[in-house]
């Protein structure tokens, strides 16, 4: 997923050196997946097949998600348009009734008895105040005609508008459909693969060591990041990440699956980080604003997406079903980065989630409220 650099959420403009860094750093990390690509050249046909299938999903999902997001932002659009639809009906009644009632008030005065009205007028005031009232009259009825004209136009010009957002959403939720059915088709696949892996892991042995290959993947790529970020730019505008220590939200809204430190299945290998349950397809949002410096398939991580916070300080999410957001992009606390998922081979939807200072990782409950 390595490619052009964009600028989103903050659009800060990066100057020559930060992008020459950024080129250097994707070069780096191209290289260095290629590097794991190669050491795993042992893994079984099955354990390609899920990395294959796994990322075919999280394509998929992330144009799921794009499509659902330009439906709804249509919807809205068609809502808007119809409700202001009624609104120039309801005005264009409005005027309607007050022109009649112009039209009644003229034809009960009269042509003929304005002029004698005019003539019967002895005092200059009183004449002064009926010439100006008929002059008073005429304006008006002109501007409620030139009104009901304006109403008019504009109602021609909502019809076409609302007729074609209606076309451009039903294009919307048919192409929703076939996402949807190309994203079940792709989850029976991944289905049959991981039932493979399952009948080539026999044994806790197996399982053990499998483990402890993987987090050395996820350690070997952490270590490259920490080599090459620490000395990125952040924008001056940027509050520390260290400021915000216990203030900042969790990616998602879920349960706490493990205990940090804690041994993983009895063995020497650790959580260093915060398993969370999640509804996959829900967004992951990025903690605090940074960088995205990582964003791919990782042996044991699935759809991995690491974030440069600078300071130091890197957030790491895991197992996503997509991955919204790009190597090289600005991100913005809150803002969503991918979707929760359970790639990596993971049976339930989750996320998995560390902090790293310094290439070392941290408890992300003394961060995360």
């Amino acid at each position: 997923m390595l490619g052009t650099l964009l600028l989103t959420g903050t659009a800060v403009a990066d100057g020559e050196a930060t992008k020459q860094q950024l080129r250097e750093l994707n070069q780096k990390i191209g290289s260095l997946k290629k590097a794991i690509t190669s050491q795993q050249g042992e893994r079984s046909s099955a354990a390609k097949a899920l990395q294959s299938i796994e990322k075919d999903i999280g394509r998929t999902a992330a144009k799921l998600h794009r499509i659902t997001q330009k439906s709804e932002q249509q919807q809205r659009k068609l809502t808007e348009l119809e409700v202001r639809q009624r609104q120039l009906r309801e005005q264009q009644q409005n005027q309607k009734a007050l022109i009649a009632e112009h039209v009644r008030s003229a034809y009960a005065l009269g042509k003929e008895s304005q002029i004698k009205m005019l003539l019967n007028q002895e005092n200059p005031e009183r004449l002064s105040r009926t010439l100006t009232y008929f002059d008073y009259f005429n304006r008006a009825r002109s501007d409620e005609l030139s009104k009901y004209r304006d109403t008019l136009n504009d109602l021609e010009k909502i019809k076409p508008a609302i007729s074609a957002e209606a076309d451009a959403l039903a294009i919307s939720r048919r192409e929703l459909e076939q996402q949807q059915q190309t994203l079940l088709v792709q989850k029976q696949q991944r289905a049959k693969v991981l039932a493979n892996i399952d009948g080539e892991i026999s044994n806790k042995t197996i399982s053990l060591s499998s483990l402890d290959k993987q987090r050395k993947d996820l350690e070997s790529i952490l270590q490259a990041v920490e080599r090459e970020v620490t000395n990125i730019a952040m924008p001056a505008n940027y509050k520390p990440f260290k400021d915000l220590r216990g203030k900042m939200p969790w990616p998602i809204n879920g349960k706490q699956m493990n205990r940090y430190g804690a041994s993983r299945q009895g063995s020497a290998v650790t959580w260093q980080g915060i398993q969370l349950s999640g509804n996959e397809g829900d967004a992951v949002k990025a903690i605090h604003n940074g960088r995205v410096v990582f964003a791919d398939w990782l042996r044991g991580a699935g759809l991995l997406i690491i974030v440069d916070h600078g300071g130091d300080y890197l957030s790491l999410y895991a197992h996503n079903q997509s991955l919204l957001r790009s190597e090289g992009d600005w991100v913005r606390g809150g803002e969503g980065i991918a979707t929760v998922g359970n790639s990596g081979g993971q049976r339930q939807a989750g996320l998995y989630f560390e902090i790293r200072y310094k290439g070392r990782p941290t408890d992300p409950r003394s961060w995360c409220q």
